[in-house]
């Protein structure tokens, strides 16, 4: 995805460009007259800095069509999911795993978040009502194909959705700012934080919420949101428990200081919680207080200098996947490691994505990620880094 191997050609030749005699004159010549390097330029500038022998040395090599070794790269699966279910398909507010490996896409169908969806006090237009189509979908991870769908007049802007360890859904709906989770037994009642259709700012309320978390002993995070800039944390019987970080409102940005926390991450093995910080182009992470520790103490933050960051989620080996936004030349995935360097890019060109990216979602080992997008098409993206996608499990 990137000439970072030509760029570097470039830079260790004008290093020599100020020594003449060490390069062909026609070669020097050539390159000014010319607005993009040809490969048979790149070949000669090759073969004029490194000898005939350049061959020996991998970093270097031309493959056949400057084709890249992409095995274990994530690499887009195409024709998935099937045609069928794209059609189905609107913006993708939020995108989970459950425990088959199956995908479940929180979407918003017909309806789309424009700039008269909501008035100045943040409620949503009286103009809208409920949406009037399903909106949950359960897609095969084999097929790409609907297995089950629901939500049709229930739900008004669709945001996240996060499936816990027990298949229980828990959605957030920025135009209910409301938290819900929808038990895996349908006869079990749901759980419902906030007042249906009023913004607010106390312990009983949010203003357009945009994510959960949900760790393995039930307590779950929310993070609150388009408006009120803090992660809260809760028991699994949905009391709070506590809070932390406020909009900021301009540099220098502290560690809680928060512009739209729009996705969040568990690391339970590290008790750490992340959040995709969007407008600030960061992730911020605190402790999650899952083992003895207090929560939403900070304990890192990185800042990788890809523009406005939309989602973030974690493999079982804390990994960190990633996509960006607008602000940035490419909107596209990349992938940090443990210690929050970027060691790969993926998309679905090299020009990543034509939409924009709004969640991501990854199997336990890496191996799988889904991206669900709020403008291009297709709306649901699947990378795989194995040679023949397989059956991916969930969380």
């Amino acid at each position: 995805m990137r000439n970072y191997g030509r760029f570097g050609l470039l830079l260790c030749y004008f290093g020599l460009v100020c020594c003449k005699s060490a390069v062909d004159p026609d070669l020097y010549n050539e390159y000014w007259d010319q607005k993009e390097p040809l490969p048979e330029f790149l070949e000669r500038l090759r073969q004029t800095l490194y000898g005939p022998e350049y061959n020996d040395y991998p970093d270097y090599r031309v493959l056949p069509n400057e084709a890249k070794d992409t095995r274990g790269k994530l690499q887009v699966v195409p024709s998935w999911p099937s045609h069928k279910t794209t059609a189905v398909i609107g913006q993708v507010g939020g995108i989970a795993l459950d425990s088959k490996g199956d995908i479940v896409v929180f979407h918003r169908a017909d309806r789309r978040w424009e700039s008269g969806s909501f008035g100045t006090s943040d409620r949503i237009s009286p103009l809208l009502g409920p949406i009037q189509k399903d909106v949950l979908l359960w897609i095969s991870n084999e097929t790409g194909e609907i297995i089950k769908q629901s939500g049709a007049g229930e739900y008004y802007m669709p945001h996240g959705v996060t499936v816990d360890k027990d298949d229980n859904i828990w959605i957030t709906d920025v135009g209910l700012h409301q938290v819900i989770k929808i038990p895996k037994d349908p006869n079990a009642a749901k759980l419902v934080l906030g007042e249906k259709l009023v913004p607010g700012s106390d312990v009983t309320h949010f203003c357009k919420p945009t994510d959960v978390a949900v760790a393995s002993n039930g307590e779950f995070f929310v993070a609150d949101g388009y408006c009120n800039g803090r992660i809260m944390k809760f028991s699994p019987e949905g009391n709070f428990i506590g809070q932390w970080g406020h909009v900021s409102t301009g540099a220098p940005l502290g560690n809680f200081d928060l512009h739209i926390p729009h996705s969040l991450a568990l690391d339970e093995s590290r008790d750490r919680i992340c959040v995709a910080d969007r407008e600030n182009g960061r992730i911020l992470c605190y402790t999650a207080g899952l083992n003895g520790t207090k929560e939403g103490e900070f304990i890192k933050r990185y800042e990788p200098q890809r523009g406005t960051i939309y989602a973030i989620e974690f493999d079982s080996s804390g990994k960190l996947f990633a996509v960006n936004g607008p602000g940035f030349p490419v909107t596209e995935g990349f992938t940090l490691d443990t210690m929050g360097n970027i060691e790969e890019f993926w998309g679905p060109t090299n020009n990543g994505f034509p939409g924009q990216p709004h969640d991501v979602t990854v199997s336990r080992d890496g191996s799988n990620v889904f991206v669900g997008d709020i403008e291009g098409s297709p709306k649901l993206w699947r990378f795989s880094s194995t040679e023949v996608p397989v059956k991916t499990v969930g969380k």
